[in-house]
């Protein structure tokens, strides 16, 4: 299947340095492994330049989907063994119950569509197979709020919830749907390399003025080096916090 969006080929440009500003998304990858049992036939949703499977003993395959065809050729590069797809959550593209466990890590709160990318979740997996998944959500970033900038809303717990609810099919219902949401900060050396991390994970942001009103024009010199003085006065002695919250989710199809 061939993508063509600007998410996509976002990604596609970004690939080749991607691994210079995942921060995040590694510290939750190691989380997220921990908590996983993961087995058979295993769907990376949003694999992105790839996650390595190495310790999950009992997974025998992986199919990993990305939107954008440059990070499936830097995964294939790294993981000639996985099966990849360029696809999007909202239509995988799979049979029925083929999948076993299905993995994503910081992925999700890129779509637009929830219930129907956990449609697609429950038609893929198999009797019994469960979803592994991290997602940020809402009362993420808020240092950035007090460095003047405002950031686009992510979904609450609440709302993932619903997704799940909204995406069953009776008698097959999910079950033992577990979110529990964790505060995790990263830290940076400089502001211009905070702000180029939060692109990844979906995140957007606009400069407020002394009224509170949003501003979407680039920020002036004056003003950067501004905004570059306040985040010093954050600094701590692992550099410049940004504070996200991640929902970990943990969900078995019946």
């Amino acid at each position: 299947m061939t993508l063509d969006n600007p998410v996509a080929n976002k990604f596609s440009i970004a690939a080749s340095h991607y691994k210079q500003h995942d921060v995040l998304q590694r510290i939750t990858a190691r989380q997220l492994l921990g908590r996983a049992h993961l087995c058979g036939t295993l769907l990376d949703v949003g694999a992105g330049p790839g996650t390595s499977f190495n310790a999950c003993n009992d997974v025998k395959q992986v199919v990993a989907v990305d939107i954008a065809h440059g990070m499936l050729k830097q995964l294939s590069e790294q993981h000639p063994d996985y099966l990849p797809i360029c696809s999007d959550a909202q239509v995988l593209g799979l049979q029925s119950a083929a999948i076993d466990s299905i993995y994503s890590n910081l992925a999700l709160q890129w779509c637009q569509n929830l219930p129907q990318a956990f449609v697609e979740f429950h038609r893929v997996l198999r009797p019994r197979g469960e979803c592994h998944l991290s997602v940020v959500v809402d009362g993420s970033l808020a240092e950035l709020k007090t460095l003047g900038f405002r950031v686009n809303q992510f979904n609450s717990v609440s709302a993932l919830k619903a997704a799940f609810i909204s995406s069953q099919y009776s008698p097959n219902n999910w079950l033992n749907i577990d979110i529990q949401v964790e505060s995790i900060r990263v830290y940076f050396d400089d502001l211009r390399s905070l702000l180029y991390s939060i692109k990844g994970v979906g995140a957007s942001f606009a400069q407020q003025d002394e009224n509170n009103v949003t501003q979407h024009p680039p920020l002036t010199k004056q003003q950067w080096q501004q905004r570059i003085a306040l985040a010093e006065t954050m600094r701590t002695d692992k550099g410049i916090p940004l504070t996200y919250q991640i929902a970990f989710i943990r969900a078995k199809r019946g």
